[in-house]
């Protein structure tokens, strides 16, 4: 006995069981025409849109005001490619911008304190901080825009540390303004650089691609397991067959699924809701073998480290729901905290990988996606092989 035999009597097992098929194959497609169909008209429909006027919110400290900081924000601000953009009004503190905010009097705020005039003042790099309003979508517009002073101002002060002041001087003088930014170059389109953004249904459709992957690895998790409580598992044991290669089988049964799963989602959505997955269908495929990978190493690791199927699969479930949850694939969550921790997830790296090539982005930026997902699957994997190491997979 092979584990190929093994992997094709696993997922023969599993396509018996009609609430797998159910779960696995018809809920995702079912959820991503409802999401898609409700959120529509807060998503969008994937057309191209020019975002309203911006309101910010600037909160400067009086040091920041009459620093050259606080006077290339001004001049940044009043050019006409950022003026046709955004609506600046001077906040006097952070708890009125707070306030605004709430209200829905502003929709972006920027904080400038007197310790980042100071780095900059010290060639240091520094960062603008923001607070994010209710709409995503001009959050997305506000930081754009704000980071495009930020990378101007860093660019300045690494010109002055290795050439020295007088060359930015120099430099700023020929353009007759005196202030770094003052002529920015600033373009506000959809993330991805196409022209184009993504719908509530190519949104959901990504997102819950990478959820119900994940939950194929709880097929992994209660077959583990059921050989176990059925005591079957000591019979096979018994036959000259290596626990390693009675493992591998069960795995690689279930990573079939997972991935006839991604083929079928992927299918249908394209052809029932016009979902445009990109243009890279090998990226598509890379994408999903590493969402596979993390599944199972996940799987695997729940598997081993739980005393009983229930605790399994009460684990698993609410590690996928969270990450889900965290990652932004029920809804985009608009906190810098939350997102930070999500840059941990698989699911945030895989739903970004998913939307930058639906928008159309450049093979780099879509690399670079992947490359992360594929570091959290390594990791997985590295934590899988030293637990199954350590514990084995064995009736006991």
């Amino acid at each position: 006995m092979s584990i190929w035999h093994i992997c094709i009597f696993e997922l023969r097992r599993i396509l018996k069981i009609r609430s797998v098929v159910i779960n696995l194959f018809i809920l995702p497609l079912l959820l991503i025409f409802i999401l898609g169909t409700a959120l529509s008209s807060a998503m969008g429909t994937g057309k191209d849109t020019t975002p309203d006027t911006l309101r910010v919110g600037i909160v400067q400290s009086n040091e920041a005001i009459s620093s050259p900081v606080g006077e290339a924000l001004k001049a940044f601000v009043a050019a006409p490619e950022v003026a046709q953009k955004i609506k600046v009004k001077n906040m006097s503190s952070q708890d009125e911008t707070m306030d605004a905010l709430k209200q829905g009097d502003l929709d972006f705020a920027v904080i400038i304190t007197s310790d980042m005039v100071q780095q900059w003042m010290a060639g240091k790099t520094v960062k603008l901080q923001w607070i994010l309003g209710k709409d995503n979508t001009l959050n997305v517009v506000g930081q754009t825009v704000f980071t495009s002073f930020t990378d101007e101002l860093n660019r300045q002060a690494a010109i002055a540390k290795v050439l020295g002041p007088e060359t930015v001087m120099a430099i700023s003088t020929q353009d007759g303004t005196g202030l770094p930014s003052a002529q920015p170059n600033i373009k506000v389109s959809s993330p991805g650089n196409s022209g184009q953004s993504y719908s509530a249904s190519q949104y959901y459709a990504a997102a819950m691609l990478a959820m119900f992957m994940l939950y194929s690895g709880m097929t992994t998790v209660n077959s583990l397991f059921t050989e176990r409580d059925k005591q079957t598992l000591a019979r096979l044991q018994a036959t000259p067959v290596g626990n390693g290669v009675i493992f591998a089988g069960k795995v690689a049964g279930n990573s079939l699924l997972a991935f006839l799963q991604a083929i079928i989602i992927i299918v249908m959505t394209n052809l029932l809701f016009g979902v445009n997955w990109g243009g890279h269908p090998w990226l598509i495929v890379l994408i999903c073998i590493l969402i596979t990978l993390a599944s199972m190493t996940l799987g695997i690791i729940v598997a081993l480290v739980s005393k009983s199927a229930a605790s399994a699969t009460a684990l698993m479930q609410g590690i996928i729901i969270v990450m889900t949850f965290i990652s932004g694939g029920f809804t985009p969550i608009a906190i810098d905290f939350v997102q930070r921790i999500s840059e941990f997830t698989v699911n945030h790296w895989a739903l970004q990988s998913f939307l930058s090539m639906m928008l159309g982005a450049t093979l780099q930026e879509v690399m670079h996606n992947i490359f992360m997902l594929g570091a959290v699957c390594a990791v997985l994997a590295a934590a899988a092989a030293v637990i199954y190491r350590k514990v084995g997979y064995r009736y006991e």
